[in-house]
């Protein structure tokens, strides 16, 4: 069997957390950054597979035309 649920969250997951060019900006581990650390400064990319972090990506580079 095949269980469509865990498969679908499984890809939410990787999408809400890789880091790559298609993720753009809402890649650069933003999660948090709004209002501070997590409670005991868990850390929701901690532990993530390598594979998730596809290079592809210049975390510095601006996303947008004239952005510094």
């Amino acid at each position: 069997d095949v269980d469509v649920d865990l498969e679908c969250l499984g890809i939410l997951e990787q999408r809400m957390f890789e880091l790559s060019l298609a993720a753009g900006a809402a890649g650069d581990e933003q999660w948090g950054k709004d209002a501070g650390t997590h409670q005991d400064r868990w850390n929701p990319y901690e532990g993530l597979p390598e594979h998730w972090n596809h290079g592809d990506r210049d975390p510095y580079a601006p996303e947008f035309e004239g952005e510094l």
